[in-house]
């Protein structure tokens, strides 16, 4: 991930990007709690609902790899279909961490 680029493409400098990253890292984590919980209750409003807010805040940041696998989870839990899911879960939550790993190399 390029700090530089993605603060370029928002206006904003390299310092208050990555604020902005730190504070993503600490509500997508409660989000993504979230939305494990509406999936093992097999909710999928609730997964919608968390799905939809995880995808919102990806997108404005421009994370799009993480944007991508919210979509994809919103989409399905939009259309009441839990086929799937627990992967694309999986797969955020590999994608997330690797964002806060490399969150925690350019500290």
């Amino acid at each position: 991930m390029q700090l530089k680029e993605l603060a370029d493409n928002l206006g904003l400098d390299e310092e208050d990007f990555k604020e902005l990253l730190e504070l993503y890292v600490e509500t997508t984590s409660a989000d993504l709690q979230e939305l494990r919980t509406a999936l093992e209750a097999k909710d999928t409003e609730g997964i919608h609902k968390k799905a939809h807010s995880i995808k919102g805040s990806s997108g404005n940041l421009g994370l799009v790899d993480l944007y991508d696998i919210a979509k994809a989870i919103d989409d399905r839990a939009r259309e009441g279909s839990l086929d799937g899911l627990e992967d694309l879960v999986q797969d955020f939550t590999l994608a997330y961490e690797g964002l806060t790993i490399e969150l925690g190399a350019a500290s």
